[in-house]
């Protein structure tokens, strides 16, 4: 697979943050770092399981508390 041309990062909001101070990525760097850009469910299914669980609580415990 190809990898997009340099510099369309920064346009797509895609670009790394500490950018590397005028120090270019290899091309294996990155087609590493082209692939494995995800989402955060895949990324992190622990983190979005918690906080589905801890929303659930906060409706419960809202519902009992409700006064009729």
């Amino acid at each position: 697979m190809s990898l997009p041309p340099r510099g369309t990062g920064l346009l797509s909001g895609r670009a790394r943050t500490n950018r590397g101070s005028g120090n270019r990525l290899t091309d294996a760097e990155r087609r590493l770092r082209h692939h494995n850009t995800g989402s955060m469910a895949a990324d992190s299914p622990w983190l979005v399981a918690g906080l589905l669980v801890a929303s659930g609580l906060i409706v419960l415990t809202v519902t009992a508390f409700k006064k009729p």
